[in-house]
Parts: structure tokens; C-alpha cells; sequence
């Protein structure tokens, strides 16, 4: 009867852990899906472009080493993540968010905003231009020496 009851605690103790590595790994299809794809697409095509600039021979140099590096990084950002969603969500919540990326019309959504020659993106690109330039322009206008309004001390109040 006590072995029993001994063998009945160290399962029960194990299940919790087991629950845990569970939701870790629905993390971690998660993470896989969403940002992790969207790091490879983008740092494929960055590290595309940088190598082109590059003579042939140092961009064959070069490569081994970023994508060393990139797999190194993804991997770490992968098992980080997944884990801080564990924590942060149930396993049935991470579920639920998985079935939202698998969702065609979310995909079809998503495509249109990553596509970079959409009228959606082209939209986005032109407001953020404009706000960009309305920051830029603003800090033009202080004169050199001047300065900036945070950096002045309080005036003293009046008595």
C-alpha cells in the first residue's frame, strides 16, 4: 500500500511539469509559425541584398558566417519566446491563437499587409513617411545652441 501510494505521488508530482513542457512546445509551433517565419523572410531577404553589394568572393565569405549566426540568433529567439508564452498564456489560449494564424482570411490579411506592393503597404509607407519627415522638420526648427524644451529647467513659480 505504501509503494502504491509512494508510485501514486511521484506520477502526480510529474504531471504539472509534463502540463508545462506541453504548453512550452504549443509556444513553440506558435512562435514557429508566426514570428520566427517572419525573421527568416525578412532577414533572407536583408542578407540578400547585402551580400549582393558585396564583390563574389567576400559575399561567399561572408555567408557562411550569417547564416550561422542568423540559425544561432533564430534558435534563441525561438526557445525565449516560447517560453515567456507559456507563461503568459494557457495552453488552450495558445490554441486558440494558432487556430487565429491557420484561419485562411487572417493568412489572405496578413499576405496583403506583408506584401510590399500592395496599395495597403504603399499607404502605410506614405503616412509613415509624412510623420517621419513632421519629426525631422520639428527638429530643424531649433536653433543651433538652443536648448530643446525638455532639456530647459522649469521656470520658478511665480509668487
Amino acid at each position: 500500500m505504501r509503494r502504491t501510494i509512494l508510485c501514486l505521488a511521484l506520477v502526480l508530482a510529474g504531471l504539472p511539469a509534463a502540463r508545462a513542457d506541453e504548453r512550452v512546445a504549443v509556444a513553440r509551433a506558435l512562435i514557429e509559425k508566426t514570428v520566427a517565419r517572419t525573421l527568416t523572410d525578412g532577414f533572407r531577404q536583408a542578407a540578400a541584398g547585402t551580400l549582393a553589394k558585396l564583390s563574389p568572393e567576400l559575399a561567399e565569405q561572408a555567408r557562411p558566417e550569417i547564416d550561422r549566426t542568423f540559425v544561432q540568433e533564430r534558435a534563441n529567439l525561438v526557445d525565449a519566446l516560447s517560453k515567456e508564452y507559456a507563461q503568459k498564456f494557457s495552453e488552450d489560449e495558445l490554441r486558440h491563437i494558432s487556430k487565429i494564424y491557420d484561419d485562411p482570411v487572417y493568412q489572405r490579411f496578413q499576405a496583403l499587409n506583408a506584401d510590399p506592393n500592395s496599395l495597403v503597404s504603399g499607404i502605410t509607407k506614405e503616412t509613415v513617411t509624412k510623420l517621419m519627415n513632421l519629426l525631422a522638420l520639428t527638429s530643424l526648427t531649433q536653433k543651433p545652441g538652443e536648448a530643446s524644451p525638455a532639456a530647459q529647467p522649469p521656470a520658478a513659480p511665480k509668487p
